[in-house]
């Protein structure tokens, strides 16, 4: 991975990936060098967002989320994310919002998202 970074260093799929990889008390910095480096990127966004949200903090990871899927409205992955979250910490008005939202956006790509989407 730190090769891949060397070689790529402004991608945020391989900085999303590192904070994943990394033990559980080196993601904070870890995410914080993805944030400096790839501000504006979703993946790393989405990365950070599912930090605050292992971590119990539900206003940050909301915001992050809200974020995601306003960066990447095309990738599908963020908005069942967001989804995910808002069944776990939201009221069904918030669910259905989510679902209206992701429904306008027409999301065509994601790692999963196309798979499942194409599936009949």
């Amino acid at each position: 991975m730190a090769k891949a970074l060397q070689v790529c260093p402004n991608s945020g799929i391989l900085w999303a990936a590192s904070i994943e990889m990394v033990p559980l008390l080196q993601r904070k910095t870890k995410s914080m060098d993805a944030h400096k480096r790839c501000d504006h990127d979703p993946h790393v966004i989405a990365a950070i967002a599912k930090l605050f949200w292992h971590d119990r903090k539900v206003d940050k990871a909301r915001s992050y989320l809200n974020r995601v899927v306003t960066l990447g409205p095309d990738i599908g992955d963020f908005w069942a994310l967001f989804y995910k979250f808002k069944i776990q910490y939201g009221t069904e008005e918030t669910q259905a919002d989510i679902l209206k939202r992701c429904i306008a956006a027409d999301p065509k790509h994601g790692e999963k998202w196309q798979a499942l989407s194409e599936a009949v």
